[in-house]
């Protein structure tokens, strides 16, 4: 025998004698045959399996954990490991062929069965549970390890094979598979490629351990059932494979840590730019390196819009300081806290004692939050006043409350003075001054201006067009006033007719009643006016006009100047 060959089985024979102190040859046969039994597939084996695999399925797809530990408690694949590794260690051709058979046909249903079930319309989303085993580290590697380590000596020593369930949890072999099925059916081939690596991680770390421990435990047989060169090599394409599986994970798990600090960098930036902004806080992000470029898209739930300036500034701080060209987008939610009694409060983070709300704000906040929930209930007393937006500016020296306010008309002074009168004594500060930003909205469909909605919406009356025209041709005769926009509606028991007039001076009473008589007569129906008179011309040392008909023209002339193509 050469020497090599000699110095292998002699320190096979020492860890034989070493394992045989610690297992007894009546323990190492029972557990021989239990793993024999265990590893002999069959129809309750398959049976069990598959049940499994769509246990698994629809905790995954449920984001249960609970049904997902379920799973893993109902499948018997951890059994036929064992088998292999034993049936290798010993040299035992047909428990090897067994337990690889059972395995691998139980590999097959599981997978088989995860993507019937992701075929089905019964998966709405993805979901946590699943996401979680496709992106498997070295971390689930070490897992493995010390898993199949417990596992095996559950097996060996009775005394602590109560704990083999909680071994059968923590290895997990079961929902991996089930993930890779459901991804297989929603075409994420790179999602099945993960999860399904998990499961080769699981497979090999427990192979590999557990071969070692029935090794040293002294189930190996006697001297001679196996010889050391072919033992040997049997644990070396494990161990290959293992450190391959290694490889790989200790890759996966360092872009699991760049990403990790990619994205602190991202939240250390967001949160120092929302620092003193009110409401405002990063919800998440989701970012993705592209021929050398980070695209980012953080959503925030603020108040109000983000500024183009304000994105471009904290993206070029992510770039700093990730040294990498950054594509930044927010993605705005927007919000408002609005309380029922005016208090100040500001809504964080939950605590460990479940709070969520605070009232240690500061004065900003209080200031901001204190204007905009006066204003709100001033306004529900006033529905024709919409409140748009609040903020706060300091001019010269003074805080200023500066409100944006939809509104059919331009507020008034005293107006103002009583919205500010109320912020004051209710932020008891006298020096607070209100700054409204009054937006008067105009309304106009493809048919003009709206005047009368009943005119643009709605079927319309066939003798409303004529009315119009019959009106409009009789205010702009005499070419004194020009029509812009004009309505008319049937009133149950006459024509309304709304006009926007323009011209050098206010249309009289006089007219309009002259006008009224005049379409009367010729419609054969009473007809009530109501202009809107605005003496607003553009005037030109040749004529003068309404905006509406000087831009036209403009458009017009800017037409026919246009280079043809």
């Amino acid at each position: 025998m050469p020497p090599e060959d000699r110095l292998s089985q002699s320190l096979i024979t020492k860890l034989l004698a070493w394992g045989r102190l610690m297992v007894s040859p009546e323990r190492a046969q029972q557990v021989i045959g239990e793993i024999s039994f265990g590893s002999t597939p069959g129809l309750g084996y398959y049976a069990l399996i598959s049940a499994a695999s769509l246990i698994a399925s629809l905790g995954l797809v449920a984001n249960s954990a609970a049904v997902v530990i379920g799973a893993m408690l109902v499948s018997p694949l951890m059994t036929p490991i064992f088998g292999m590794a034993l049936g290798m260690v010993r040299g035992d051709t047909p428990l090897l062929t067994r337990a690889f058979r059972a395995e691998f046909g139980g590999v097959f249903l599981a997978v088989a069965f995860g993507a019937v079930f992701g075929a089905l319309p019964v998966v709405p989303e993805v979901t946590s549970e699943m996401l979680s085993r496709t992106a498997p580290t070295l971390l689930d590697l070490l897992v493995a390890v010390f898993a199949g380590l417990a596992g095996t000596l559950a097996v060996l020593d009775e005394r602590i094979s109560p704990v083999l369930p909680g071994v059968a949890i923590s290895t997990a072999i079961v929902p991996p598979l089930s993930t890779c099925g459901l991804c297989l059916a929603m075409g994420a081939f790179s999602g099945a490629y993960g999860a399904f690596l998990l499961f080769v991680a699981n497979f090999l770390a427990i192979m590999l351990v557990s071969s070692l421990a029935f090794l040293l435990t002294g189930l190996a047989g006697e001297r001679g059932k196996l010889p050391a060169k072919q033992l040997v090599r049997r644990l070396l394409y494990t161990g290959l494979g293992f450190v391959l599986v290694t490889v790989v994970l200790t890759y996966s798990l360092m872009t699991m840590l760049e990403k990790r600090n990619r994205d602190k960098v991202i939240e250390q930036v967001f949160a120092q730019a929302m620092a003193k902004a009110p409401v405002t806080a990063l919800v998440r992000t989701l970012h993705k390196e592209a021929d050398g470029t980070l695209y980012v898209l953080a959503t925030v739930r603020t108040p109000k819009v983000a500024k183009p300036n304000t994105v471009r500034k904290l993206q070029k701080q992510i770039s700093q300081k990730l040294d990498i060209p950054v594509h930044l987008v927010v993605r705005n939610a927007i919000s408002k806290d609005i309380s029922a009694t005016g208090t100040t409060s500001e809504v964080v983070a939950p605590s460990l004692d479940g709070i969520f709300i605070s009232s240690d704000t500061s004065p900003y906040i209080r200031r901001l939050q204190v204007s905009e929930q006066t204003l709100r209930e001033l306004f529900a007393k006033r529905p024709e006043l919409l409140l748009m937006d609040v903020d706060m500016l300091d001019l010269a020296g003074e805080p200023v409350v500066l409100a944006s306010v939809q509104s059919p008309r331009i507020l008034l002074a005293h107006e103002i003075s009583e919205f500010e009168d109320a912020i004051r004594k209710r932020l008891k500060d006298p020096k607070v001054r209100l700054l409204v930003q009054v937006q008067v909205p105009t309304d106009v469909t493809s048919r003009g201006r709206i005047l009368l909605g009943s005119a643009h919406f709605g079927e319309q009356d066939k003798g409303a067009q004529e009315v119009k025209e019959l009106v409009r041709r009789a205010i702009t005769a005499g070419r004194k006033y020009f029509v812009t926009n004009i309505d008319s509606a049937w009133q149950k028991d006459h024509w309304l007719v709304r006009a926007e007039v323009f011209g050098e001076k206010v249309i009289s009473p006089a007219r309009i009643r002259m006008v009224e008589a005049q379409v009367a007569d010729q419609v054969g129906k009473p007809v009530k006016i109501q202009a809107w008179s605005r003496a607003e011309l553009i005037v030109q040392d040749d004529r003068a006009m309404p905006l509406d008909q000087f831009t036209r023209e403009q458009q017009k002339l800017r037409a026919e100047k246009a280079p043809k193509k």
